[in-house]
């Protein structure tokens, strides 16, 4: 043990009182000074990470306003694209498959089809005119139209009815053998026909449809009398559609979707709303309509109506569809695209597009996973409801998997890890109905001729051409994705009530 003199105690006592008095101030005051700047650094570390994540999010805005107005185009990342997990690995480019030369080849008409033979025989050597032995046929076929200016004398007919009318002198009342018309010169079905084809199906404007049968068939009409033919055509279509309407609301399952559709005067709204069913190929159009929920519970139906409360309701997460259904399947296709675009974003730093690559990788494997589990669930593949069961634990463990939030998330991929997590239970519904849909494409599809024409036409010009539509895009269409295409103008003339005996 070390003792220490008196002098040494007092040396140090006093190294001590110097320490309390001066040194352990300015230590304090420093350490405080410290402090104070290392909180100031922290708010101004919060601030910044806020305003990265902000202008990150405007960034991502940005670029999807900018896809929504010139499109989607391909991205050059080092040569790198973003592959479905089975396909391809994420880096390098995915090879393209190879047609086969077969591809390019017509198909073979059948022998009822040939219209003609012409024969080219060799006679002698057309060179020294010797003899010609071993003749061999070489049989080919070429296709064409007729000449086309007999393709429109022989096209376009004009037929003059006279009709015989006079007194009864029984009755004496005028009569008339059919229907005297208002007009001398009429247009008859097949052109009334033909301008719904040619307008719905084939999306044509209204001068486009005129050209088209000026030029085509050498018919002149007025934009005027489409407009009249349309509505008129539509009137008559009305038992048909409402026949659609009644089809839909005994189906198990049915698509719902919306998109912009301008009216330019009077209109009720600026949205177009589809159903369609999950078995049958009925679809509803509703142009000129508002985006709101009242909209959507009368393109439902009322739930004591037919099937409706038993339905499933395909869709995707737009609040108008929450609590709508009694049963609802989100679509498992929207948060896969939106994953796919922060993977594919031309905007995110390397190393978070990075992440967001990875996520959009696992979600992916997942939806993979889940079409897997679905068909075997509509086979009934799965042999007891304990294998069932694991299968759908499996699924909904890697689910939640996906729903972690991460630090290196940005907002958006927040945004949809947190919207997943909240209605997992909408996702999962086609475990509980057999042949229900994981996506909701087909009411995307179905939209797709209505956008095509939106581009052209820019909407309706009122609400009561927008209804008409309504009548003429669901009839239409449902007649075209349920019978073959060669029989269209039969089933469509059986929609108008119209037989073949009905005078022209």
């Amino acid at each position: 043990m070390i003792t220490l003199d008196e002098k040494d105690v007092k040396q140090r006592l006093q190294k001590l009182r110097n320490f309390e008095k001066s040194l352990f101030p300015r230590l304090k005051r420093r350490n405080e000074k410290q402090r104070e700047e290392i909180k100031l650094l922290k708010e101004e570390i919060f601030r910044l990470t806020g305003e990265v994540q902000e202008i990150q999010k405007i960034r991502l805005q940005l670029e999807e306003l900018r896809e929504m107005h010139y499109g989607k185009k391909q991205r050059e990342r080092k040569n790198e694209k973003v592959a479905l997990p089975g396909k391809e690995s994420r880096k390098g480019e995915i090879p393209e498959e190879k047609r086969s030369p077969e591809s390019y080849r017509r198909a073979l008409p059948k022998e009822v089809d040939v219209t003609g033979e012409i024969r080219f025989e060799l006679e002698g050597c057309p060179d020294c005119g010797g003899e010609i032995i071993e003749k061999e046929e070489h049989v080919s076929f070429r296709e064409d139209l007729d000449e086309l200016d007999m393709l429109l004398k022989n096209v376009k007919k004009i037929t003059k009815r006279i009709i015989e009318s006079g007194y009864c002198t029984d009755c004496h009342k005028k009569k008339q053998a059919v229907e005297i018309p208002k007009q001398s010169v009429e247009i008859g079905r097949n052109v009334k026909a033909m301008i719904v084809y040619l307008h719905v199906l084939l999306g044509l404007s209204h001068k486009e449809t005129e050209n088209h049968l000026r030029v085509r068939y050498g018919f002149e009409i007025s934009e005027g009398m489409i407009s009249r033919s349309l509505e008129e055509q539509s009137d008559l279509l009305r038992p048909f559609y409402q026949k659609i309407y009644q089809n839909l609301l005994e189906e198990k399952g049915c698509h719902y979707d919306e998109s912009s559709w301008d009216v330019q005067k009077e209109g009720e709204g600026n949205y177009v709303w589809v159903k369609t069913g999950v078995t049958s190929n009925d679809v509803l159009f509703w142009f000129g309509k508002s985006r709101g929920k009242g909209v959507a519970e009368k393109l439902r139906g009322d739930l004591n109506e037919g099937n409706v409360r038993n339905q499933v309701g395909i869709s995707d997460d737009y609040g108008a569809y929450r609590n709508l259904f009694v049963n609802q399947e989100l679509c498992w296709a929207h948060p896969n695209r939106k994953f796919r675009d922060l993977a594919e974003s031309g905007v995110l730093e390397e190393s978070i597009r990075q992440h967001c690559e990875d996520a959009y990788e696992k979600f992916a494997k997942l939806y993979k996973s889940a079409r897997e589990v679905k068909t075997r669930f509509d086979a009934d593949e799965y042999k007891t409801a304990a294998e069932k069961d694991v299968a759908e634990k499996q699924l909904s463990d890697s689910y939640d998997e996906i729903t972690i939030p991460d630090e290196k998330d940005p907002e958006k991929l927040r945004c949809i890890r947190e919207s997943l997590k909240s209605r997992k239970d909408r996702y999962f519904t086609f475990l509980k109905f057999q042949g229900i849909p994981l996506d909701n494409n087909k009411a995307e599809r179905s939209l797709r001729r209505v956008v095509l024409k939106r581009k052209k036409s820019f909407g309706s010009r009122s609400q009561k051409g927008a209804n008409v539509l309504s009548i003429l895009y669901s009839v239409v269409f449902s007649i075209y994705w349920s019978t073959p295409p060669e029989t269209f103008f039969q089933k469509y003339q059986e929609a108008l009530g119209l037989t073949a005996k009905t005078p022209q």
